[in-house]
């Protein structure tokens, strides 16, 4: 097997841990208690944070030793869908247990919270997506 796929099933691996937390967290936002619903989107929080973490180690390396993005793209699309869903579960969490919003409106705070995650990380992976094309050119070493 070749590296590239060993690398794709990494990635795919690494993607069945936000997927199951964010199905615990659905099913958590319809029950009654705010504790738990509180607790489930915060974990979904930091399961989309763990998998960053891997993806971008993955494409860091596959970016120095291959000089391709393959990986790096991958993990931007998965970034902009993962803070998607959260923005929309914060939302949800809002609207479903009426807690206090300083937006009148039924979906400015969840936009709000999955633009911030969304550039945040997205300036994040950039810089080490800059940093590897930066060391791997010689040029720069004049």
């Amino acid at each position: 097997m070749r590296r590239k796929n060993i690398f794709r099933f990494l990635f795919l691996v690494i993607l069945i841990y936000p997927i199951f937390t964010l199905f615990l967290t659905v099913v958590e936002l319809d029950n009654n208690s705010l504790v738990l619903a509180k607790e489930a989107v915060l974990n979904y929080q930091i399961s989309i944070w763990i998998s960053w973490l891997f993806m971008v180690a993955t494409a860091v390396y596959f970016k120095w030793t291959h000089q391709q993005d393959f990986f790096f793209f991958f993990t931007y699309a998965f970034l902009v869908l993962a803070f998607g869903f959260l923005g929309y579960l914060s939302q949800k969490l809002l609207s479903n247990f009426d807690l206090p919003n300083k937006f009148e409106d039924e979906y400015s705070f969840g936009v709000l919270q999955a633009v911030q995650h969304i550039i945040t990380s997205v300036v994040l992976t950039a810089f080490l997506q800059a940093g590897v094309w930066w060391f791997t050119r010689r040029w720069h070493r004049n």
